[in-house]
């Protein structure tokens, strides 16, 4: 499309997706989109070639309408309507053509999670003819400098947001759903719809099945946790996502049954306290016929194996770092996990294996022994093993490194340690080689995270904050241990308030942020455990944190 750069360029945006459902990120995106571009386009895809099932589609385009539909925001029916395999090259097209005699610039609006395989879309050629892409920075997935240069060399236009992506998925809103959660990340229609339809909600037979089966209701909030952190790892390191959240509801499903039912079951090689994942692999294959991938990866959840698939590996570790898990290395544990595969495996299982030999009557399990072999070889291969830190923390002190999650569009990435699963962790030096560098964080006190988000509520009430919250979010998120959040009158407010914290917290407690993400209508400052975000009246209005994070209790009105 030739642009005549004497007329006004009016900037169109095009964001598609399956938007199954539609949900609270993308909701943030195309109200961001609103403020940088003339218009907005949404389309729902009849198909994504990354996904599979369109029986929904008319119900998500219905849905779409409701929530994104605005004066400078359309939701067009043209996927959904073309039907078959959605190609972003063809709705593209469409689009050109149809602004073709108008003075308008194509903006195709991608995560920047997309950035690695943008080059191996279909037609991309023809795409990159069509469109300037548009990336929104997602948790987790930084923009790699190099392919970025590998892709403008291919002549592939890109533009970036000024704003991120909210660490919301549609796997995590269907793991909830199937397990009966509070919806915190869905619009009121779209939640309604979904329980009212029965939409978006395929992991609910699995989920009976756990009842069915007679498992505890902390069992069960167990396979929630695993489901909800091998979604995340199976995204991270590519495994399918799908068959993943699968092994991990069902890995537990046999842990009330009696073995003496299950005699036509190999149970060979397995201790006594692991045979219920053989036990739970058969009840798998019986009753929902899974795959072979699936049913291995639930065979092998307690001891690991040299031989396990991508998904495997996935649950194991899910299994063994989900949020609900509480003993010393897991926080060590879980900063390996973001960042290295192969190392995690062979931390966690290395790990557990430690800790088994610690108890009375503990029996050798050759598949861990193997497991254990396998990794290693792996690990001594891999010349980037993950840094980890040796500085040992004061005592009842906790702080995160960077890695997992990140909060709204102010991206903070954290995992959490502890000063015994840092010294526990190094006592294996077999474990690791020497690190590239180290994570060095150092405490003037032993003061608590709750001692700290009290002192940063007192500072920012000191200089006329208000509507000052704390939010508790100790086993409920990796993200952190506590949320301060507070609101100023103006942007020049917000820039005063954050200088006083962060004097604070270094005169108080020795701490500078780890990171800092500043704007002139949002600040957010990661102190490891502790996480402090101050807005302005509108922005704290329109993110609305309070409602991602709350859970009716967990929230402290300071000064009330």
């Amino acid at each position: 499309m030739k642009v005549n750069e004497n007329v006004k360029v009016k900037k169109i945006a095009i964001f598609g997706g399956s938007f199954d459902p539609p949900h609270f990120g993308h909701v943030d995106i195309v109200k961001n989109l609103e403020r940088v571009f003339d218009n907005v386009i949404v389309v729902p895809s009849f198909i994504s070639p990354f996904k599979s099932g369109a029986d929904d589609a008319a119900e998500r385009y219905k849905l779409c309408k409701k929530v994104f539909s605005s004066g400078k925001t359309v939701v067009s029916k043209r996927e959904i309507s073309r039907g078959g395999i959605s190609y972003s090259v063809d709705t593209a097209e469409y689009f050109f053509k149809k602004y073709r005699k108008d003075n308008v610039k194509l903006y195709f609006v991608i995560g920047s999670e997309e950035l690695t395989r943008l080059d191996e879309w279909h037609d991309i050629d023809k795409l990159s003819k069509l469109v300037t892409f548009f990336v929104v920075k997602r948790p987790g997935f930084d923009v790699n400098d190099g392919k970025v240069k590998s892709l403008k060399k291919k002549g592939i236009k890109l533009a970036y947001a000024k704003f991120g992506g909210v660490n919301i998925s549609s796997t995590a809103i269907k793991i909830d759903l199937a397990f009966g959660k509070e919806n915190k990340m869905m619009p009121d229609a779209v939640y309604s719809a979904a329980v009212n339809k029965g939409l978006f909600n395929p992991y609910a037979k699995y989920v009976q099945a756990l009842h069915n089966h007679g498992l505890k209701a902390r069992r069960i909030e167990h396979s929630y946790g695993v489901a909800q952190c091998g979604a995340e790892l199976a995204k991270r390191y590519g495994a399918n996502v799908n068959d993943t959240v699968i092994a991990c509801i069902l890995h537990d499903i046999a842990k009330e049954e009696d073995v003496k039912d299950y005699k036509q079951v190999d149970l060979s090689g397995f201790p006594a306290p692991t045979v219920h994942a053989p036990i739970g692999a058969y009840i798998a294959k019986q009753e929902f016929g899974v795959s072979k991938d699936i049913e291995h990866a639930i065979r092998t959840h307690t001891t690991a194996s040299d031989d396990m698939s991508d998904i495997g590996e996935m649950v194991y570790l899910a299994d063994k770092l989900e949020v609900g898990r509480k003993y010393d290395q897991v926080y060590e544990l879980r900063k390996i996990a973001s960042e290295d595969k192969d190392a995690a495996m062979f931390a966690t299982i290395k790990a557990i294996a430690d800790w088994e030999e610690t108890k009375e009557d503990t029996e050798t399990c050759s598949f861990t022994n193997a497991a254990i072999e396998k990794y290693w070889a792996k690990v001594e291969r891999n010349a980037h093993f993950p840094a980890v830190s040796k500085q040992t923390l004061p005592a009842n002190s906790r702080t995160k490194t960077a890695a997992l999650s990140e909060v709204k569009s102010k991206a903070v990435r954290l995992v959490p340690m502890t000063e015994k699963s840092v010294t526990k962790v190094n006592e294996h030096k077999e474990l690791m080689p020497t690190p590239k560098q180290e994570t060095k964080i150092v405490f003037r006190s032993n003061a608590s995270a709750k001692d700290i988000a009290k002192s940063v509520a007192s500072e920012l009430s000191l200089h006329k904050a208000h509507d000052i919250s704390i939010i508790d979010l100790e086993g409920k998120t990796i993200i952190a241990d506590y949320f301060v959040l507070c609101s100023a009158t103006s942007s020049t407010a917000v820039k005063a308030l954050y200088g006083y914290v962060e004097d604070r917290m270094t005169k108080e407690f020795g701490l500078d942020p780890t990171r800092r993400d500043v704007d002139r209508e949002w600040v957010a400052l990661d102190y490891g455990s502790v996480i402090i975000h101050i807005f302005t009246d509108k922005t704290r209005e329109f993110y609305n944190i309070e409602r991602l994070w709350s859970d009716g209790h967990n929230v402290e009105k300071y000064g009330d």
